[in-house]
């Protein structure tokens, strides 16, 4: 109660954990002392001192609050010594006075452990709610980025058309230049990407999702990382493969293969050894371990990659985000490891049979 005094008296939520220790210790001493001269352990006010007890579990960490339990204990212990040394109470009324005092020990414990309890849930569920504002943020992020690109991937269709006319046109004269077969060939592989990028927002718009083994996965991711990044060094290990199928959409090779490049680039910059790429078959699926040089990641950024946007002198860590909420979506994970000068992403994918 002085404890609530005080917070009521100042306007403030709470004190310090020693100013709140020592507020609730002199209202400890402070009660005993009352009881003390006013019958002590036969006093029934004891179970006054409850309400320190369930402030310090409610306010204070684990330790201290136990050691206020204690100090409460050993006090109403004292108490109960003072009353049978005096020789004014009977056996039987020691008896009952001692019941008392052990009433109000396992309260007490009763009380921290309960306390305690719906603490830790309270934590727990405040986890979880932060977990999913963080989630939802990063959903909201990812889908103005989709919409942006859906917006361009339609702005820039119909001059690619017009493109695609003037080429056929420039093809079928006489004398054509010979940038033209070149400039069909590059023009070519751009209108292969839109068509891609058309495929991948159909899939996600109407959900349809292909069962993929994890061989065909590794051997097109392979060809993939070939293509994109022909002058990045990478060493494959493939360990095991599960004999099962992934269940995903096409986004889900270029979400591992962004993750793969963006390795690969951090080893660029280092000119450090090569970007070790592995495939293990586990209990929970099929897992790859991508391990890569890196330097300019600290404890604080590894633990917010791949969960929100960041800012760093290398990027914002769009790819991550993208790559892991791609994962997420069928049911796998994406976690970050550093060992040393080493950071190991380990991609984790969940299989059925096939």
């Amino acid at each position: 109660m002085l404890l609530l005094l005080v917070i009521a008296l100042s306007k403030r939520s709470r004190f310090s954990v020693w100013l709140t220790t020592l507020l609730l210790l002199s209202e400890v001493l402070l009660v005993n002392a009352v009881l003390a001269v006013n019958g002590g352990a036969s006093n029934p006010f004891g179970v006054v001192l409850l309400i320190p007890i369930v402030l310090a579990f409610m306010l204070l960490p684990l330790a201290v609050a136990v050691a206020v339990l204690m100090v409460t204990i050993a006090l109403q212990s004292a108490q109960l010594l003072m009353l049978s040394g005096s020789g004014h109470a009977g056996h039987a009324m020691l008896g009952h006075y001692h019941g008392m005092i052990l009433g109000f020990v396992f309260t007490g414990l009763l009380i921290g452990v309960v306390i305690r309890y719906f603490r830790w849930q309270l934590a727990s569920r405040e986890q979880q709610i932060q977990r999913m504002r963080e989630r939802q943020l990063r959903d909201e992020q990812l889908l103005a980025i989709g919409t942006a690109a859906a917006q361009l991937t339609h702005d820039v269709a119909t001059p690619a058309q017009t493109i695609r006319l003037l080429l056929e046109e420039a093809g079928e004269s006489p004398s054509p230049p010979a940038w033209v077969e070149q400039l069909n060939a590059e023009f070519g592989r751009i209108e292969s990407h839109l068509h891609t990028w058309r495929t991948l927002a159909d899939d996600i718009r109407e959900k349809r999702t292909f069962a993929y083994s994890p061989d065909t996965l590794w051997q097109a991711l392979q060809k993939t990382l070939h293509t994109a990044r022909p002058e990045a060094r990478i060493s494959w290990h493939c360990n095991t493969l599960p004999d099962a199928s992934v269940h995903a959409d096409r986004t889900l090779l270029p979400a591992i293969s962004s993750i793969v490049i963006n390795a690969c680039e951090a080893t660029h910059r280092l000119a450090s050894h090569p970007v070790e790429v592995t495939s293990n078959a586990t209990g929970h699926g099929w897992q790859l371990a991508i391990a890569n040089a890196c330097d300019v990641i600290d404890d604080a950024m590894l633990e917010q990659l791949g969960a929100q946007f960041m800012t760093s002198s290398t990027g914002h860590g769009v790819g991550a985000v993208i790559s892991n909420a791609t994962i997420e979506r069928f049911g796998g994970s994406v976690t970050w490891q550093r060992n040393g000068q080493i950071l190991v992403t380990l991609i984790t994918l969940p299989v059925s049979p096939s």
